[in-house]
Parts: C-alpha cells; sequence; structure tokens
C-alpha cells in the first residue's frame, strides 16, 4: 500500500501557485472553485495583498505604506513570540481567505503562506539593513505558526483535506549570503528544521521553492529530498531535471518514503507561449519526464506522486493567459496520464 501524501485521486491534477494576473478578487472564485484543488490566492495588482505585506501587517511597526521597514519593540517581540493563538489577515490583505470559504465544501483545499527566512529577507531595519538574524528569524517563525493555525481555524470547518503550502523564495538569496558569511548566527539546517515545525499536524504540507532546486544539496544533504515528505513545488522551465545520480537516488528515496511532487512545466508569462496551453503543457512535461528518466529518477515513484502546475505564480500573466491555464488544467490528468503512458510508465 502506498504511503504517498499525495491521494491517488489527485495525480496529475493542477497545482495552483497562489498570485493569479486579475485585478479583481471576485473574478476568479468561478474558476478556481471548478479545479480538483481550489487554492486560496493572492491578487498581487492589489496592494495590500503582496505576499510579504500581507502576513507582515499584523505586526505592530510594520510600515505598510513603502518598503517593507519593521521597527517592533520588546513589548510587540513578545507579543508574537509568548503567544500560540492564531492570526488571520483581513479581507483587504487576504480577500480569497474569505471569499472561497463562504460555506462551500471542498474535499481537498490548497492555502499558502510566507516561509519565515523569506519574511526575513524581505524586511529591514530603518537603518537599511536586513533581518537576516537568529532573533528576527525566530520572530517571523512565531507569526507564521500563528497565522497556519489561524488559517486551519477559518478553513477546516469547509475543507475535509487542506494542503498548506509555505512560498520560499528567497531562500536561494539568503544561501547565497551564506556563502560569503554575510548571515553569521543562522544555519541552512536550522532554517529548514525549524521551517517545518511551522506546518500544523492537521494539514498536507507543502514547499514551494523557485530558484535552482538542483543546487540544494549542500554538503552531501539535499534541502528538500533530504527533509520529512511533504509537495515539492519546483520549476522545470528554468532549472529543468537533468541531475547528478546521487540526487536522484535522493528524489526517489524521498518520492518512496511519501514525498510528491508540483511539476512546475508551464511559463508564467505570456512571451513565453508558442503553442496553446494544452500543446505546451504536454511537450513540456515530456520533456520533464524524459530528463528525470536519464538522470536516474523512477517512471514509477513518478507516475504515482506528482501533479502538475505552472513554474511560479501567475502575478505577471495576462488576465487572459490566466484564465486560458485554469481552464486547460481542469483536464491536466488525461494529459498527464497520456504523457506517462507514452513514457512507459506502467
Amino acid at each position: 500500500m502506498s504511503n504517498s501524501l499525495l491521494p491517488e485521486r489527485l495525480v496529475g491534477q493542477f497545482f495552483g501557485v497562489g498570485s493569479l494576473g486579475e485585478k479583481d478578487p471576485e473574478t476568479p472564485i468561478e474558476y478556481i472553485k471548478k479545479l480538483p484543488i481550489p487554492y486560496a490566492f493572492q491578487v498581487t495588482y492589489l496592494h495590500e495583498e503582496d505576499m510579504i505585506r500581507q502576513f507582515g501587517y499584523l505586526i505592530d511597526g510594520f510600515e505598510e505604506e513603502g518598503d517593507f521597514l519593521i521597527d517592533i519593540d520588546l513589548h510587540e517581540y513578545r507579543s508574537i513570540t509568548e503567544s500560540s493563538d492564531g492570526f488571520l489577515p483581513d479581507m483587504n490583505h487576504a480577500h480569497s481567505f474569505y471569499l472561497l470559504i463562504d460555506g462551500t465544501a471542498y474535499q481537498y483545499f490548497k492555502t499558502q503562506q510566507t516561509a519565515p527566512i523569506t519574511m526575513c529577507y524581505s524586511t529591514r531595519a530603518r537603518d537599511g539593513k536586513q533581518h537576516l538574524t537568529r532573533t528576527m528569524f525566530h520572530l517571523y517563525v512565531s507569526l507564521m505558526k500563528r497565522i497556519a493555525k489561524g488559517q486551519i481555524e477559518h478553513m477546516q470547518s469547509s475543507c475535509e483535506n487542506i494542503i498548506l503550502c509555505q512560498d520560499d523564495p528567497a531562500l536561494g538569496l539568503v544561501l547565497e549570503k551564506m556563502g560569503r558569511d554575510e548571515v553569521p548566527d543562522l544555519t541552512l539546517k536550522d532554517i529548514v528544521k525549524t521551517t517545518d515545525t511551522i506546518y500544523p499536524k492537521e494539514v498536507i504540507p507543502a514547499y514551494h521553492y523557485c530558484d535552482d532546486w538542483r543546487k540544494l544539496d549542500i554538503d552531501g544533504v539535499h534541502t528538500l529530498w533530504d527533509a520529512p515528505a511533504k509537495i515539492a513545488h519546483i520549476d522545470l522551465v528554468n532549472y529543468p531535471p537533468i541531475i547528478e545520480i546521487e540526487q536522484a537516488e535522493k528524489l526517489n528515496r524521498f518520492l518512496e518514503t511519501g514525498g510528491a511532487l508540483a511539476l512546475g512545466v508551464l511559463p508564467n508569462v505570456d512571451d513565453s507561449y508558442s503553442e496553446s496551453v494544452a500543446s505546451t503543457l504536454e511537450r513540456n512535461l515530456m520533456n520533464a519526464i524524459n530528463s528525470f528518466q536519464q538522470s536516474g529518477v523512477s517512471i514509477e515513484l513518478l507516475n504515482r506522486n506528482s501533479l502538475v502546475s505552472t513554474q511560479c505564480g501567475l502575478s505577471r500573466a495576462s488576465i487572459k493567459l490566466t484564465r486560458e491555464i485554469h481552464e486547460t488544467l481542469l483536464g491536466s490528468r488525461k494529459i498527464f496520464e497520456r504523457v506517462m503512458e507514452n513514457a512507459g510508465a506502467s
């Protein structure tokens, strides 16, 4: 019997990242609800729904209007870190949290929030220094734990199964700074281990990394494949799955022990399309599967433990492309099954 985090009925389905190329947060509700995995989204055209601002504003001392500055006193620090009560952004900062949780019952529902090290990297003190310190990392870990709890409390009466994805686009930039000894009191091991503690036990954990996932094997430990099982979303457009056999073996073990992949094979900008979304999906997915196989990744494990996705969010996509992707990927499982059959999966 499979121990995969990914239910069989979701294999090959569309895993939405989060941001949309829309302007009105009410418009996507209809097409999001049609998906096998409806998901909480951000309309980043709206100032308040930026992935840092929509959560950071909950801290008293966070500068919301200009740059992401935070000037926090000891009282506020303790109020965030010494309580475990759930936090939830208001509707102005997270419209979909409220517009989708409207009495509709969902068997599966995906939501997301920003990972703590990306929050650290993206905010600065008033002297301009980044908040890449153990003290501020602890603050954001505490904040995001409380937001995760608040999301579950808000959604669980409507959602039978919740996928919680942590979005961590800045981790690669933090690793570069670590390589230059510019982050003296944090280690990658600390960041990864602590970030994993944010997932409430009730959720299916997921993680979105939009930099070069192939380079996360550091000192013999891969940040994704040697970590606890989760759905790992990876960009295969900019970073095709051409990897060494050692990493392929780790990826196989990750999938064998319950992990799953959201294969980011679709471009997220209009200029990258010369064919229809359906044709692009089938071609890019076949290329990715072939590269995985040639690298030593098991086709059978991929066939059982994969979703399909865009390479990253759709904030830079046109409204037309955003809607075409969602309409086309209602049928993504059929395309996935065809590609896997052609690739030799049984």
